[in-house]
């Protein structure tokens, strides 16, 4: 490991014990999956994980009726556990490592990005309708995308086991998830 990765390294694990209380580490047996209370019209997507039952939120960005074009996508925490219902934004090292995201393409009403998490996969973000939402590909499967689970090592949170997308397929409405591991 190079002394890049080493001090990046000591950052994330001073973060995460500095007791940020988005980021407690304690064990979850069950995570609940989405909840209708915190869906919005905005919401395009979520990340839901293993170690709590806070949301990492995605939603659409838009000024004066389009995508905004500096900051597309809003991406902010929703506590569902000390203080239901309540919203936080990122901080930089959550940005840079892990939940933020980088605009590929924009073009009007579409946009493209990829998650700093998972940079090969594109998510494209357009109109249809009167509402925006994300296409992805699952399972090698045209989709939009719901939501994302990311199951962390109990051992080790900061090693992630694997991720799972989740999603409906565009050509027969029906459900469809990919587990990905690194």
């Amino acid at each position: 490991m190079d002394i890049k990765n080493r001090i990046l390294a000591k950052l994330l694990l001073l973060f995460f014990l500095s007791g940020s209380p988005l980021l407690r580490l304690h064990a979850q047996t069950t995570v609940a999956g989405p909840d209708s209370t915190y869906r919005t019209p905005e919401r395009l997507f979520h990340i839901a994980r293993s170690l709590n039952r806070n949301l990492v939120c995605y939603d659409i960005n838009l000024s004066n009726g389009q995508l905004n074009p500096k900051e597309p996508v809003k991406v902010y925490w929703v506590n569902r556990e000390k203080e239901p219902g309540k919203s936080n934004g990122l901080s930089f090292i959550e940005k840079k490592m892990a939940y933020g995201y980088k605009v590929v393409s924009m073009e009007g009403q579409t946009c493209t990005i990829t998650l700093t998490a998972y940079p090969k996969k594109e998510l494209t973000i357009s109109r249809e309708g009167n509402r925006h939402v994300c296409h992805a590909k699952i399972n090698d499967r045209p989709a939009l995308l719901q939501s994302l689970y990311v199951k962390a090592s109990p051992n080790n949170p900061l090693h992630v086991e694997y991720v799972e997308l989740r999603g409906i397929t565009v050509d027969t409405g029906t459900a469809v998830t990919e587990k990905v591991r690194k």
